[in-house]
């Protein structure tokens, strides 16, 4: 041995793959899917589809939308959101997501809703 340390190899910090949510786009319910949109801080968004009837209450379907993005934003930024519905147009409502003030909860918990439904 020369007396050289043995380096461990540089990584760098993950980054989480999106950032915070700050707006949600909800499409009425065809075919038994309601295909969502998000905007996030930072990085970008994303969009998917919740497994509900066409018919189903808009309230339940907002909450299967919002609750997992809430899990997400205090998983990987340790923040609680919250969320404000107001209808766009008659088939579609846009989610309006604030950072509320009470520190994440370590143990998970559904996500809240609040404001008024379309």
């Amino acid at each position: 041995m020369n007396g050289a340390m043995p380096r461990r190899p540089r990584t760098k910090k993950q980054r989480p793959p999106f950032g915070i949510p700050r707006e949600i786009v909800l499409l009425a319910g065809r075919d038994d899917m309601w295909p969502y949109t998000f905007v996030a801080d930072g990085a970008g968004g994303g969009c998917g589809k919740v497994a509900m009837p066409g018919d189903a209450a808009v309230e339940d379907v907002q909450a299967a939308v919002f609750a997992p993005l809430a899990d997400l934003a205090r998983t990987l930024h340790g923040v609680e959101i919250g969320v404000t519905w107001s209808v766009l147009t008659p088939d579609a409502w846009v989610g309006h997501v604030r950072r509320d003030i009470a520190p994440a909860d370590p143990a998970p918990s559904e996500g809240r809703l609040n404001g008024p439904s379309g």
